[in-house]
């Protein structure tokens, strides 16, 4: 899926998800994991980069979930979201991810794409 970069990406982005998960059998539980860690990723693209547009691929095999979300920024790294504290108003976002997903990272693909992925099993 390829959306442009606005405030209701992430909505439509986690949603898509949601329905192929369902559409192919996953479980609520690993579902609500999903959306949430979708969520957030798609959210830093759009808030913290000038990337017109957001890519969000899904891959389901063996058992395992794995979303990649990409943007045109790579120059524009994500932090772990340590030492936030609780109140403040963002910045836990990949604290999460982290806390719900099996895996992530975040890596260049070049010189003008950054992928952000998690997997969930």
């Amino acid at each position: 899926m390829t959306a442009p970069s606005r405030a209701e990406t992430p909505g439509i982005a986690r949603d898509w998800v949601v329905s192929l998960l369902r559409g192919a059998g996953w479980g609520d539980g690993l579902r609500e994991r999903v959306r949430l860690c979708t969520s957030e990723v798609v959210t830093n693209a759009h808030r913290h980069t000038d990337t017109r547009e957001i890519t969000v691929e899904v891959m389901l095999l063996d058992g395992r979930v794995t979303v990649y979300v990409y943007d045109c920024a790579p120059e524009r790294w994500p932090s772990g979201g340590t030492g936030i504290p609780l109140m403040a108003p963002g910045g836990r976002g990949l604290a999460l991810v982290g806390a719900y997903a099996d895996e992530w990272a975040a890596v260049a693909q070049g010189d003008c794409v950054k992928v952000v992925w998690f997997s969930l099993r």
